[in-house]
């Protein structure tokens, strides 16, 4: 009777235990690269969702409180990210989206350890602040 053994390594056995190129492969979904970008892209200050469209007609107003439309694609350990936003009045467009590019790179390599190698924003809009709706009143 034959039997064979694997060595499993330093004594516990633990997930330390085999070396990381036997381990198996992580792939990282596209979508979890967009999520992660939609709430980095939310953090900047100036930086807000854009209002949804239909038909290419604004529906609604831009979001501060919202993740941003973004789309990206990752192949293999490397991303690129397309954000589309609205900038808050009157804040600088380039500074907004300086700001987001940072940031998105930064947190997608942070919690995914995926590099982001290109980042296209598209500001469709400025967030103006709104004064508070008055509450309705039953006569």
């Amino acid at each position: 009777m034959t039997a064979s053994t694997v060595d499993a390594g330093p004594a516990g056995g633990g997930p330390d235990a085999t070396p990381p190129e036997e381990r198996g492969r992580l792939t990282v979904a596209d979508r979890v690269v967009e999520r992660v970008a939609g709430y980095a892209a939310a953090q900047v200050d100036g930086a807000a969702a854009a209002p949804r469209r239909l038909l290419g007609i604004p529906v609604g107003e831009a979001r501060a409180d919202a993740e941003a439309a973004v789309r990206a694609t990752v192949d293999g350990r490397v991303a690129t990210v397309a954000a589309t936003i609205a900038v808050a009045w009157p804040q600088s467009v380039r500074r907004v989206t300086e700001a987001l590019r940072a940031r998105v790179r930064e947190d997608v390599r942070r919690i995914t350890d995926v590099e982001v190698a290109h980042v296209d924003v598209d500001v469709v809009d400025f967030a103006t602040a709104t004064a508070a709706a008055p509450a309705r009143r039953v006569q």
